[in-house]
């Protein structure tokens, strides 16, 4: 270790520094003149040398010490905001204008500051909202158990129905908030192929069919027959089919219609998903695909949803290279929209004459 490694701060280095260059440089000066060119005879002027050497050392440590004071606030102020954040709390921010190392440095401190301010913040949201959607269900089936034990109930078929429902909304929800987790942390890997896009549209319109046939939604497909295969999983790919179109169906009137189509742009396939439902204000479309993020939480329940499938849709979508976005405005219906690369064999056939 050496000396300056021992000192205890960056401004004591700093002074140090400082006043060893002066001392020795008005040595050099004195040793220069005295043996070099013999102006005087350092023997006869020791104490002129000296009292130089002490005024420079007490000027340069004075003006080291106003000068590290301004260098070194930031990383006194980046130090006591790591101490706050080590009790959990990540408001914390370095307030500095020098655009130097020690700015950038306090700049990229305040940015991993926000990311764990909002990393915290959903973290909160993620466990309220989990103990949320799991009490209910638990709630309904401890409050049906309770009835049997007590014989207010009897264990008739449509009772063990209700309490088969919540079951199985209880299972569904963990099942998704796994399957979520392991698309966020990548750990669920993606079988890719050259998907055609119109059949597997047709599959899941005609599983929407059957499953929400008492909706009395139009369903309507418009895909080009010379459509260009894409590069994806296709069971994921009909998972994000699936999730979109259930959404669609299940917030648009009776009555209403509810369109798929997709259309080639710059090397991806852009597929559509258009409702003639309420619509969504636009306060609601930065977040719709966050965790139980819900624009309607109430009617949402009611339908039977979780919440999180919106979500998982991205992650799917992401996942692939893609992205997905909503286009929405109330009164005028939803449009949501994924894009997903095309097959680099469909690409090549393409470009050639």
């Amino acid at each position: 270790m050496t000396f300056l490694q021992r000192l205890p701060t960056i401004r004591a280095k700093f002074a140090t520094i400082i006043v060893f260059a002066v001392g020795l440089t008005i040595a050099l000066v004195y040793v220069i003149l005295g043996l070099g060119f013999r102006v005087f005879a350092i023997r006869d002027h020791w104490w002129e040398l000296l009292l130089a050497g002490a005024l420079g050392a007490g000027i340069a440590l004075v003006i080291a010490r106003w000068v590290a004071r301004g260098m070194t606030q930031p990383l006194r102020d980046m130090a006591q905001a790591a101490r706050r954040m080590e009790t959990g709390d990540y408001r914390a921010r370095v307030r500095t204008a020098s655009v130097d190392e020690v700015g950038q440095l306090a700049h990229a401190f305040n940015r991993m500051s926000e990311e764990l301010e909002q990393l915290e913040r959903l973290r909160r949201d993620l466990v309220a909202n989990v103990s949320h959607e799991l009490k209910t269900p638990i709630s309904a089936l401890r409050a049906h158990l309770e009835n049997l034990l007590d014989g207010v109930e009897r264990p008739d078929p449509e009772t063990l129905q209700v309490m088969l429902v919540q079951s199985d909304r209880l299972g569904r929800l963990v099942d998704q908030l796994l399957e979520l987790s392991r698309l966020e942390s990548g750990d669920l890997p993606l079988q890719r192929e050259e998907l055609a896009l119109a059949p597997l549209v047709s599959e899941v319109l005609s599983e929407i069919e059957v499953s929400r046939a008492d909706r009395g939604v139009a369903l309507e497909r418009r895909l080009a027959e010379d459509l260009p295969p894409v590069l994806a999983d296709r069971e994921r790919i009909h998972q994000v089919l699936f999730n979109l179109l259930d959404n669609a169906v299940r917030f648009t009137p009776e009555g209403g219609r509810v369109t798929v189509w997709a259309e080639r742009h710059d090397g991806a396939v852009d597929v559509h998903v258009a409702d003639t439902g309420p619509g969504i204000a636009p306060e609601h479309l930065p977040r719709l695909f966050e965790r139980f993020y819900r624009v309607d939480p109430a009617r949402s329940q009611k339908e039977g949803g979780t919440g999180i499938g919106l979500a998982i849709a991205r992650s799917v979508v992401e996942a692939h290279g893609g992205r997905i976005w909503a286009d929405s405005s109330p009164g005028r219906g939803s449009v949501f929209t994924f894009e997903l690369p095309v097959a680099p064999a469909a690409t090549t056939t393409r470009r050639e004459p």
